[in-house]
């Protein structure tokens, strides 16, 4: 009698696929502009109507569906599928599924979508699974949106952000020594740029809490930007020498005729904070260059170097009118105060000279004070004072 084992089952392993999945655009476009002054969309879906097609790519490592995979369903919605099925599109003046011409379960999009009420359009899709012979569903989505043009939306920018740091640093002078930025605004009509000849512009400072226009001083010394005829201009140049923190607007309006003589409206303005800075990086050291070992009579001459950097960079002797390097020697001896030697980026002095007790040594160090700004000078009455040829008085601070 034959005798028969127990059966033993064998697994059937499949290996899962990567896939590619999205709505493809066929034709016309998902994005519209809608023209306020001619009430009409461009372009206008009902002439160019945008076509949608679920795709999907797949890569199997058994190599029985690879690539592009035939669409067997395809469910529209207007949105997020909901539970009911309430917003599921059908074919009707707005949508058609599989229109003649088209391809099978694609999506015609004859609507025009208002520009306060963006759509997402969804798609469930399916593709059938050759090693399993199952149907495999996806979804994916793509938003419907539309820009609006109106030639009465006005607005302002300007080519700075909202603060900036200037570091003298990196300022690099004019031949009269002038450290000139510009701030440059620009009227738009919806997102085309207002010729000068129908826009106006006015400048202002912030001073304290409240905006002021420059004063005659400001616009001689340090501040540029009018025309001819004393209106402004949509550039404004400031000395940056002048300023350790300002903030300044500009408003502006569209006209055509007479140029207005005021802003005809608060809301088109723009506004930017300057600080005038030296870097926190700044590093100051001193070597010595001269006179290393000190006789005991004090009368070697010993000279020293501050060597001054920014960000593991040297900063040059070119920079050196923005600081005042005041040297300074102090002995050990208990009671000794320190004496000032020199000044500059280098000192050299003889110790003896200075009476300095041979029993002690002494310290040299160097004291920095860097640039901060530059003021008019006035007098005793806050009265600016001018030279002979009418030019006005000015002095650099340091602190």
């Amino acid at each position: 009698m034959p005798i028969q084992t127990q059966p033993q089952v064998t697994q059937v392993h499949i290996d899962p696929y990567s896939f590619l999945a999205e709505i493809q655009v066929l034709s016309g476009n998902p994005v519209q502009n809608y023209n306020k002054d001619t009430n009409e969309y461009e372009p206008d879906r009902s002439l160019i109507p945008c076509v949608l097609m679920p795709y999907i790519s797949v890569m199997d490592p058994e190599g029985l569906m690879n690539g592009s995979q035939a669409i067997t369903g395809a469910e529209w919605y207007e949105g997020a599928p909901k539970a009911n099925g309430s917003n599921r599109i059908v074919n009707n003046d707005d949508y058609a599924i599989s229109a003649t011409g088209k391809p099978a379960y694609s999506l015609t999009v004859r609507k025009n979508i208002d520009y306060n009420s963006p759509v997402e359009i969804y798609c469930i899709f399916s593709i059938t699974d050759k090693r399993k012979n199952t149907q495999e569903k996806f979804e994916r989505s793509i938003p419907f949106r539309t820009t609006l043009f109106d030639s009465n939306n006005y607005s302002l920018k300007i080519n700075r952000p909202k603060g900036w740091t200037i570091n003298p640093l990196e300022v690099t002078p004019n031949s009269k020594g002038e450290w000139l930025f510009d701030i440059t605004a620009q009227v738009y009509s919806g997102e085309d740029k207002v010729a000068d000849t129908n826009a106006a512009y006015w400048w202002q400072v912030l001073d304290g809490t409240a905006w002021r226009d420059f004063t005659d001083d400001e616009l001689e010394i340090c501040v540029s930007g009018k025309n001819a005829n004393g209106t402004w201009g949509r550039t404004l140049t400031l000395d940056a020498r002048f300023f350790r923190n300002i903030s300044v607007r500009v408003r502006g309006a569209y006209y055509t005729g007479a140029r207005p003589s005021s802003p005809t409206s608060d809301e088109m303005q723009a506004t930017t904070s300057i600080k005038v800075e030296m870097p926190g990086t700044l590093r100051a050291d001193i070597r010595q260059t001269k006179g290393v070992k000190l006789t005991s009579r004090m009368n070697t001459p010993v000279g020293y170097e501050c060597i001054l950097s920014y960000n593991k960079q040297l900063i040059g002797t070119n920079k050196d009118d923005l600081f005042i390097i005041d040297w300074h020697a102090k002995s050990a001896k208990p009671g000794s105060d320190a004496v000032n030697v020199g000044r500059g980026r280098t000192v050299e002095f003889i110790p003896s000279n200075y009476s300095f007790d041979p029993l002690y040594p002494i310290s040299v160090y160097a004291s920095i004070r860097m640039y901060a700004v530059t003021a008019l000078v006035t007098n005793a009455e806050n009265k600016v004072l001018s030279m002979s040829d009418g030019k006005l008085v000015i002095i650099s601070k340091y602190e």
